[in-house]
C-alpha cells in the first residue's frame, strides 16, 4: 500500500484576496470603464470617492495579508504587496484627478468671472 500524497497544510489567506479584489477594482474605476458618454463626467466625484475607497480597502486588507502570511506562513504575500501599491497608486491618481477637476474649475471661474 501506498501512502496518500501530502498536502502541505496552508491557511489560507482572505485579506490578501481582499486586497486584490479591491485593488483590481480600483484600477477599473481609474480606467473610466465603468461608465461611458456622458456618464463619466456626471459622476466623476461618486467614480473618484469609490476610487478612493477601493485603495484604502486594498492597503488595509493588503497590510493585514502581509502580516498574516508573515505570521502563519499563509501564502499570499507578493499578492498582498501589489494591492498595496496599487492602492497607493490609485489615491495618487485620484488625487491628481481632483487637483485638475479644481483647476480647470478655478480657470473657467477666472475666464467667465
Amino acid at each position: 500500500m501506498s501512502a496518500p500524497p501530502r498536502t502541505v497544510d496552508r491557511t489560507r489567506n482572505k485579506p490578501a484576496v481582499v486586497s486584490v479584489y479591491a485593488a483590481v477594482a480600483g484600477v477599473v474605476y481609474a480606467s473610466g470603464s465603468v461608465m461611458g458618454g456622458w456618464l463619466t463626467v456626471t459622476y466623476s466625484a461618486a467614480i473618484l470617492g469609490l476610487l478612493i475607497v477601493c485603495a484604502f480597502v486594498a492597503i488595509v486588507s493588503g497590510h493585514l495579508g502581509r502580516r498574516r502570511a508573515k505570521k502563519h506562513g499563509a501564502e499570499g504575500r507578493w499578492l498582498s504587496l501589489a494591492a498595496i501599491v496599487v492602492g497607493w497608486l490609485c489615491i495618487l491618481y485620484a488625487v491628481l484627478v481632483d487637483l485638475l477637476l479644481l483647476g480647470m474649475v478655478a480657470g473657467l471661474a477666472v475666464l467667465f468671472g
